[in-house]
């Protein structure tokens, strides 16, 4: 299934696999649906898992976000687990993601912990908006199909950004400039140069601020320095390509562009607290 409109002067297609729903925390949480933004609410239940090092919990009525998906392990549900989800393409949320100052700070804000408590209310009201986008996304044969099925994303995002910034309004007074910044600076990190590029001074240049003054606004926005979000999304695909059975150490490292197997050692222990051989072993991968 796939149809065409015309969004901000570009022709989008929306294939069948932009937006997956899901009832099945095992699934949704697949490596099936990598490179993609979950959004799901826990009706009944508790749930653990991993990302990465760090673990999770979540319990009725939390809501989990994780932007950007990498490898989700260590998936633990209790019998009476129920949850419904959305599960949407980073090609699609990028078109339908409302341009906010909030934006990099709410999705930084996820990543470092993709769990949100919710109200009754809260949780009544995402869960109305996961079904106002099934809706749409059905919806085939209106005149303007693309167009409401992004708008009906974006509407659920806008509540979840503003649930969010509820949790972290003292932190965000003041910071529009530093937001603005920071959101440049996560897009471009977002397209994947961190995969070459790992030196703060490098994305200074692409933003024409100094390497002090990128820090300092990623700091003011989110308490970490830019350093801080380079190896974030660094450690991430790390620790995504090394539980691969079909690539070596050395093979990662080169993919990653680090100059010597030796170095990416020393790299992955700083980051990940492990070094590559370790974190395979951990989850029984073959080197």
């Amino acid at each position: 299934m796939a149809k065409k409109e015309e969004i901000d002067k570009q022709i989008f297609i929306i294939s069948e696999n932009d937006i997956v729903f899901s009832n099945d925390i095992y699934d949704a949480m697949s490596d099936k649906h990598l490179d993609t933004c979950l959004h799901l609410v826990v009706i009944s239940g508790n749930v653990t898992f991993r990302i990465g090092i760090k673990s999770f919990a979540a319990g009725k009525d939390d809501c989990i976000i994780i932007p950007n998906r990498t490898s989700i392990t260590d998936i633990r549900a209790t019998d009476d687990f129920r949850m419904t989800g959305v599960i949407v393409s980073n090609k699609f949320m990028h078109v339908a993601l409302p341009k906010s100052n909030y934006e990099a700070t709410g999705l930084l804000a996820m990543a470092n912990n993709p769990v949100m408590p919710l109200s009754v209310e809260e949780s009544e009201r995402i869960i109305s908006d996961f079904k106002q986008v099934k809706f749409r996304y059905n919806g085939f044969s209106h005149v303007y199909y693309a167009e409401m099925v992004v708008r009906a994303v974006e509407m659920m995002v806008l509540d979840m950004y503003d649930i969010h910034s509820g949790y972290h309004a003292d932190d965000l007074k003041g910071m529009d400039q530093s937001a603005w910044i920071l959101r440049k600076f996560v897009h471009l990190l977002q397209k994947g140069l961190y995969r070459k590029y790992r030196k703060v001074e490098y994305y200074a240049s692409l933003l024409n601020v100094s390497p002090q003054y990128l820090s300092e606004c990623c700091i003011r926005a989110n308490g970490h320095n830019a350093s801080f979000f380079i190896e974030r999304f660094t450690a991430e695909e790390i620790a995504g390509l090394l539980k691969r059975e079909d690539l070596s150490i050395a093979e990662v490292a080169y993919q990653l562009d680090f100059d010597t197997t030796s170095y990416f050692t020393r790299y992955v222990k700083r980051v990940l607290g492990m070094t590559p051989s370790e974190y395979k072993a951990r989850f029984n991968v073959k080197k």
